[in-house]
Formats: C-alpha cells, sequence, structure tokens
C-alpha cells in the first residue's frame, strides 16, 4: 500500500525496473536508456543506475543530471545525499564496481530502500556477464525485462536468465517473487526466417503472455540517437521516425505491465 504524506495524499513508492540479459549484444542499454527518458516525461523523477562497467548508459545520458557513482551504492561507509528532481539523476558507472561482490549487496538493498520515497521510478542497465552486479539488481529489483535477439540457441540463453531469477529469488530475496515483466524480442530481422522461427518457438515455450507485444528491429536510427544521447523519437530522418514509434509502443507495454494493465494490440 503506498504511504501517505503530511497532507493525507497517497504517495507512491519508487519502482525499480531491471533490464538484463545473461548476453551481450542485445540492445540492453539502448533499451534502458530510452526507457528513462520515456518514465521521465512530465517531469517525473527518475533514477538511472549503471552497473555495466562499460559505461555506456552513462555515456548515452550525460545530459542528464549526476547523482553520483554506481558503486556508491555498495559502500556501507557512504550516504547517499540524493535530491530528487524532475526528469533523470544518473548513478555512473564507476571502475569500483569490478571489485563488488556478494557481501556488498546487502549494502545495496539498504541504499536503494533509503531512496524508495524520492524517485518515481529507478532504471538499472546491468552488465552481460552473470555476478554480484547481476544478482544485486535483480536482489532490489520490483520489475525485470529482457531484451533477447532472436538467434540460433536463444532458448537456451532463456533458461540461463530463468535460473538466475530463481537464484535471486530464494538466495537474495527471501522468496519474494520478481515481477518478470516479460522477453522482448530485440534487434529482431523481420526478413529473416530463421530468426521468425526461434521466435515462433520461444513463443511456444514460454507462452505469449511472456512475450512482448511489438519488437524493437534492427534499425540504423537506434545507433544514431544513442551516439546523440537523445532519444530516437526526437530524431527526423524517416528510419529514427519508424524507430521511435516502435520504440514507444513498446515502452508503453512496459509501463503498462508495470501497472498491471491489459496488453495493447500489436501497432
Amino acid at each position: 500500500m503506498a504511504k501517505k504524506d503530511q497532507t493525507g495524499s497517497a504517495k507512491r513508492q519508487m519502482q525499480t525496473i531491471v533490464v538484463n540479459n545473461r548476453k551481450g549484444g542485445v540492445g540492453k542499454t539502448m533499451l534502458a536508456t530510452h526507457l528513462a527518458w520515456f518514465l521521465a516525461e512530465g517531469d517525473r523523477p527518475v533514477l538511472f543506475v549503471d552497473l555495466d562497467a562499460q559505461g555506456n548508459g552513462s555515456r548515452t545520458l550525460a545530459a542528464a543530471a549526476h547523482g553520483g557513482v554506481a558503486s556508491e551504492l555498495f559502500d556501507p561507509e557512504t550516504t547517499l545525499a540524493l535530491t530528487a528532481a524532475p526528469g533523470i539523476t544518473v548513478l555512473s558507472s564507476d571502475e569500483r564496481l569490478d571489485i563488488v561482490d556478494l557481501d556488498d549487496v546487502p549494502a545495496m538493498v539498504k541504499a536503494m530502500d533509503s531512496l524508495r520515497s524520492q524517485f518515481a521510478y529507478c532504471v538499472i542497465d546491468t552488465p552481460p556477464t552473470w555476478g554480484a552486479l547481476n544478482f544485486a539488481a535483480l536482489t532490489v529489483c520490483d520489475h525485470l525485462v529482457a531484451p533477447i535477439e532472436m538467434k540460433d540457441y536463444a532458448l537456451d540463453g532463456v533458461e540461463h536468465l530463468l535460473k538466475a531469477i530463481q537464484a535471486a529469488e530464494q538466495k537474495g530475496r527471501g522468496g519474494r517473487k520478481i515481477n518478470f515483466l516479460g522477453l522482448l524480442a530485440s534487434r529482431f530481422n523481420s526478413h529473416s526466417p530463421r530468426e521468425k522461427e526461434n521466435f515462433a518457438q520461444i513463443v511456444h515455450a514460454m507462452g505469449k503472455s511472456m512475450i512482448f507485444n511489438g519488437v524493437l528491429a534492427q534499425r540504423d536510427g537506434y545507433e544514431e540517437a544513442v551516439a546523440e544521447g537523445v532519444p530516437v523519437w526526437t530524431l527526423k530522418k524517416r528510419a529514427a521516425v519508424l524507430a521511435g514509434q516502435e520504440m514507444r509502443f513498446v515502452l508503453e507495454q512496459i509501463r503498462d505491465r508495470m501497472d498491471g494493465l491489459p496488453a495493447k494490440e500489436i501497432i
């Protein structure tokens, strides 16, 4: 239940969503940064936590407010002094993330709890390989979305992800379930019979409810947007316009699933 402020009105607690897949090159950071831009519309305060040591998300969101470095979440001696402001505040990637281990996870849990009353949303971008940082992200999240390429052995990757979710629920969350929003076909080649076949295989194995309506196709517009540090829907080229429509439909799906709303029909 949402807490109430001194005026008696309901105050919504921060919703934390993790973008995760145990594989690199699936468009994870591209999705995470666009999700942050989307959720921040209307001057909502959004926290972006970059746990990927490559720091691509931090660079893409360089124009956003800087709130510190992400490794501070794992330091029990550090008190985060963040003041939520309209728009995106970034806890950027830094080299100390490389030494985070499982013993540091409780400090992150405590730090994230302290921020729940300040931000409307928190988006966490994660490394491509499984380790303490991914475990920590799944431990503190409310929701999880997994972008996935429809290449061969994609289903094997899904099975590894499901095992990671189970491990986090049992060992990090005391049995509390993660709201797994579903799998999102990313960098999808609609002209590839092989990818279409793999997509159908995953739908059959997972069920339609675990697959998002809509895909993120392989488009140059996405790479251009990330390089310029702006949402793809703000670019004017035709390819970017199509990508922007596609992206916003997917992001609306993510938001609606977070809020428990019924699925929209595919555009």
